[in-house]
């Protein structure tokens, strides 16, 4: 699969939701071999209010998860509806920190650069 580029904005917003998967979020298996295995479900009104409570305004964070969501790699159709009737997506970690091959982090990698954060 063909790595996506991401502009420093984004970097930093994908930087919080790893941030947020690591804190709320669960893994496909008990023991994930990859980074991308770990996952949340989110609504996208919850993921522009992570971004507006680390300083983004409400228009920069509404156009940056939206430009996330059109490179269509971060968030894909959960095909569930969340308690208010929203629709729910699942977002996946996203090596948003080195050269490596996204599907090629390891979990434990994956956690340490997500405390270790964007440089």
């Amino acid at each position: 699969m063909e790595r996506k580029t991401y502009t420093e904005n984004e970097k930093k917003a994908l930087h919080l939701i790893n941030q947020s998967i690591f804190d709320n979020g669960f893994s496909w298996e008990g023991d994930p071999e990859y980074g991308f295995q770990h996952w949340e479900n989110v609504t996208l009104p919850q993921m522009i209010e992570l971004l507006v409570s680390e300083g983004w305004s409400i228009k920069s964070a509404q156009g940056t998860i939206g430009s996330i969501v059109d490179k269509d790699e971060v968030f894909t159709d959960a095909e569930q509806v969340g308690h208010q009737g929203e629709k729910l997506f699942i977002s996946r970690w996203t090596n948003v920190y080195n050269d490596k091959s996204w599907n090629r982090v390891s979990a434990i990698e994956a956690e340490y650069l997500t405390i270790k954060g964007v440089a």
